[in-house]
């Protein structure tokens, strides 16, 4: 879990495929940019070539990261993202995206035969009034449809999500009927993800409120890489905003069997943000049990828009968990960090 927080960004590819067919926003949660976050700011950059519109969003950031526990994470570093769309329309409406997403990281801190990382993703979508249908790096749509929303700046609240995880290449399928939005994906392991989101205004219309469920089948390796484990696991999230302030709860409880251990997991987390001015803050909170042995996290983060596109982030994340189910170690994680960066996007 830990790893793909690591940089807060999210994929995603299938942002623009499901947002372009009306279903919704989707981000993946990876390594990778997340078009739609990238350039909150402004538009992205388009263009027209016959009937293809080309629509590019990127952002390049230095980083600084302290008082982490691994000291290979501490030190100062460089992220590139790019974010790709190609979008036409068939003569019988149908939508059809292609999306490429690559995220180039150099970091000092690195070992020198590993201070270079290249990651991408890419999929395919066709949409029309049906809904939209994907495929490629697609698994985490359902995730990014469901989830609570991301603190601001460098805020990364671990542990909020099912341990389980489905593989990289994945199809998948989101419609909108009304202020409802469904999901599903399955992997090529046979692994699947489904999720309904419910948002609409209630009341005089001062107010938006959100709620979401998920259920999901994946795989989760302990942390000593001793026992693979099948993850069944089941959430829901509820959401209200008012004004520039969003308050948000999740619930989840996810089941773990192998050959020999099994064991439950529940979970619950919370998070307030807000936009005052060209300042946004977020504080978060999270708290688990496996088996009775406890997982906390917690995520303060701030953002200060400098200028049009340019940004100045920090982030305070906080997070513990030492699980063991008799002689396998099942999760390890401590650590302690803040994060400092300066962000371009465009």
């Amino acid at each position: 879990m830990g790893t793909k927080n690591m940089r807060h960004s999210g994929l995603v590819v299938a942002i623009s495929l499901i947002g372009a067919a009306g279903a919704g926003t989707a981000e993946a949660q990876s390594d990778l940019p997340n078009l739609e976050h990238l350039s909150p700011l402004e538009e992205a950059i388009a263009m027209e070539i016959g009937d293809v519109t080309l629509t590019l969003t990127g952002a390049l950031e230095a980083r600084y990261t302290a008082g982490s526990d691994d000291d290979e994470d501490n030190g100062p570093g460089l992220v590139g993202s790019l974010g790709v769309v190609a979008m036409t329309q068939l003569p019988n409406r149908w939508r059809v995206n292609l999306s490429y997403a690559g995220q180039l990281v150099s970091d000092e801190a690195l070992s020198p035969d590993a201070n270079e990382k290249y990651t991408d993703d890419a999929a395919l979508s066709v949409g029309g009034v049906w809904g939209t249908v994907l495929l490629g790096n697609v698994s985490d749509t359902v995730r990014e449809q469901t989830r609570r929303r991301r603190g601001f700046g460098n805020a990364a609240l671990e542990f909020d999500d099912f341990h389980g995880e489905l593989s990289d290449r994945s199809a998948g399928y989101a419609g909108r009927v009304g202020p409802f939005v469904a999901s599903g994906v399955v992997d090529d392991d046979s692994n699947i993800d489904l999720g309904l989101t419910f948002q609409r205004p209630i009341g005089n219309g001062s107010k938006d409120y959100r709620f979401t469920f998920r259920a999901g089948q994946g795989a989760y390796e302990a942390a000593d890489e001793s026992l693979l484990f099948t993850s069944r696991g089941h959430s829901v999230v509820g959401e209200v905003v008012y004004g520039s302030t969003l308050l948000d709860v999740g619930l989840g409880q996810e089941r773990f069997s192998s050959s020999g251990v099994n064991a439950t997991r529940w979970y619950i987390s919370s998070g307030i943000r807000r936009k005052i001015m060209v300042w946004g803050l977020s504080l978060e909170g999270h708290y688990g049990q496996i088996e009775g042995q406890e997982e906390v996290s917690a995520a303060l983060g701030v953002q200060y828009d400098l200028a049009r596109g340019l940004s100045a982030n920090f982030g305070m994340n906080y997070e513990d968990a030492q699980v063991a189910l008799g002689d396998v170690k099942f999760l390890d994680a401590s650590d302690t960090k803040a994060v400092f960066s300066l962000t371009y996007r465009f």
